[in-house]
């Protein structure tokens, strides 16, 4: 396989896998961002990935489409390189904490330190947000072996998890080689 095809295929090969659980992963703590979710509520978020000097654009979109007294589905839809890639649901239960960097879907084992926190207002898209952000180290073996860091902003304000922004940089091992990656993802738009 050449160069670019790998560097291609790594992309969104993370793009898949890890977005989805790390946007989840940067909204994790005692309180569940999710129960004050209704069903149609979505939010969209254009994501930049630059690894091995290869940029990526992406979309995605988390749309709320089931919530019951004990759990909602929160359903992500991808589009990389103009491809729509297959929409995932992860089922959030309520009754257990909020901790989606432990074991959980796609056979991750990773572990996330909160390393700061703090409140900032921040724009995007030419809109302010009074947000709360939180940095944690991640690491895991599984599905690929990488450790990084992972900074994201929410506000009370966005529905469907209230995630405005996420930076992160991550060190991984894919097919035995290194690869260094840095992610920005920010609010496109959100509604119900």
């Amino acid at each position: 396989m050449g160069r670019s095809r790998w560097i291609t295929v790594a992309l969104v090969t993370l793009g898949v896998v890890l977005i989805p659980k790390l946007s989840l992963m940067a909204l994790g703590g005692a309180d569940n961002p999710y129960k004050t979710a209704s069903v149609g509520q979505w939010v969209e978020y254009a994501t930049t990935t630059e690894t091995m000097g290869t940029k990526m654009q992406m979309t995605s979109k988390q749309t709320v489409v089931a919530k019951d007294a004990t759990s909602v589905t929160l359903r992500t839809e991808m589009t990389a390189m103009g491809q729509k890639m297959p929409p995932q649901d992860v089922k959030i239960p309520f009754d257990k904490p909020y901790e989606p960097y432990k074991a959980g879907a796609n056979g991750s084992d990773a572990k996330a330190t909160l390393i700061g926190e703090g409140n900032e207002t921040i724009a995007v898209g030419g809109k302010p947000y009074a947000c709360h952000w939180t940095k944690m180290k991640v690491v895991s073996t599984k599905p690929a072996a990488s450790t990084g860091t992972v900074k994201t902003w929410t506000c009370s304000d966005v529905p469907a998890g209230g995630m405005v922004k996420m930076e992160m940089d991550t060190e991984m091992t894919m097919g035995g080689k290194p690869m260094a990656t840095k992610m920005v993802m920010e609010l496109k738009g959100f509604g119900k």
